[in-house]
């Protein structure tokens, strides 16, 4: 077998993490959630590759002492749309009946943005839901998000080189915010209808409300862009995020003819603290500054959290995209960066909305949206290496 298996995976994960200090003395427990349907096991020469580099790491990990008291893995295989949000549950039930005080849990994905964003969603609604899973997975429960998919979007390294790392160089654990998404209306089939044929192949996902993003939310060209990309790779596994650009804006506009958008801001004490109305490309919303996505675009590349670009045309997206790859777009009219806790969008026609690599679809019935941070939950880890 030359190819990825969640059992090299595993072997590599276990041997990292018994060797950082943040789980010394520690029994630690690392459940995997892999989805063997993801390109990293599928695509031969992806997979090869992995294969290599996490057999490497262990061998060369293997080469100082471990620090934990025990290490016990388990491997879960992702069967179906949704077992991913059900196996994080079930975890979740087995740690708090089994708990001891020395014990520590590493909750692992392996596989795609979907994967990632299905244990998040999970952890986050449990925590909501009873104060013994708040506390558990906050203070116990530590999530790792392997960047083993397309986009990595809000993943731990924006390579596995880099994941590495982190778990090498890990310091500390942190709690992370998400995003809360919500709309105050809700459009109906009739909704859909009126709009025509064209748009009913983009209504594949109910519109849910509230729905929860990790890292990054955003609408209008950028969320055409992860739609097309969705698309394509579904038949053509691979990264076609730089050659969706261009061929999104040459149909993008007569699908979702552009609109107006009214975009207002929020402070910590709910109090609006601004107001911008102009036709927009692209909302992009984090649930802090500094983030990116698609593999390393930094449309959020200061403390900002929230981007809007306004009208832009294709000529010069095509020219200028790559400034949002690199951030240098900070200071230019092709888009501006504010901060807010929450904002609100009212928008005059139908719109996409991506949220963490899913996509679905708005209509006007369905403003105003809003976009909060929550409160930190999740687990994670950080190192003096992490950007």
């Amino acid at each position: 077998m030359n190819r990825l298996t969640p059992q090299d995976i595993e072997k590599c994960i276990s041997t990292l993490i018994s060797r950082n200090k943040l789980w010394a003395g520690k029994n630690v427990q690392i459940y995997f959630i892999a989805n063997i349907t993801a390109g990293c096991f599928t695509n031969k020469k992806k997979s090869k590759y992995y294969k290599i580099l996490f057999n490497k790491t262990e061998a060369d990990s293997l080469k100082s002492p471990a620090c934990t008291s025990s290490v016990i893995t388990k491997i879960f295989n992702t069967e179906y749309t949704g077992h991913a949000k059900d196996l994080a549950d079930a975890v979740v039930t087995e740690l708090i009946a089994t708990f001891r005080p020395e014990t520590e849990c590493v909750l692992v994905t392996a596989g795609g943005d979907g994967t990632s964003l299905e244990v998040q969603t999970a952890l986050y609604l449990a925590a909501q839901r009873e104060p013994r899973k708040k506390e558990m997975i906050m203070n116990h429960i530590t999530l790792l998000r392997l960047p083993l998919g397309t986009g990595n979007d809000g993943t731990d390294g924006h390579s596995i080189e880099e994941t590495f790392e982190i778990l090498r160089n890990a310091v500390t654990f942190t709690n992370a915010r998400a995003l809360k998404i919500y709309t105050k209306g809700k459009h109906t089939e009739d909704d859909i209808k009126r709009l025509g044929k064209d748009h009913a192949k983009y209504n594949t996902i109910k519109t849910p409300s509230p729905w929860y993003c990790f890292n990054i939310v955003s609408m209008g060209l950028d969320a055409y862009v992860v739609y097309m990309t969705n698309t394509v790779k579904r038949k053509f596994p691979g990264n076609f995020y730089h050659l969706c650009v261009p061929l999104s804006g040459l149909v993008y506009n007569k699908d979702f003819p552009m609109g107006t958008a009214t975009v207002e801001f929020f402070d910590e004490n709910d109090s609006k603290v601004g107001e911008l109305t102009e036709p927009i490309t692209l909302i992009a919303v984090g649930a802090s500054g500094n983030r990116v996505y698609g593999g390393g675009h930094k449309v959020l590349p200061n403390e900002n959290n929230v981007c809007i670009a306004p009208k832009i045309t294709l000529a010069r997206l095509i020219r200028d995209n790559h400034q949002f790859v690199d951030g240098s777009f900070v200071g230019t009219d092709l888009a501006s960066l504010h901060s807010a806790e929450k904002i609100r969008i009212n928008y005059d026609k139908a719109i996409l909305v991506q949220a963490d690599g899913e996509v679905v679809m708005l209509c006007k019935e369905d403003f105003p949206l809003v976009v909060e941070k929550t409160a930190p939950c999740i687990r994670i880890i950080s190192s003096r290496t992490q950007a």
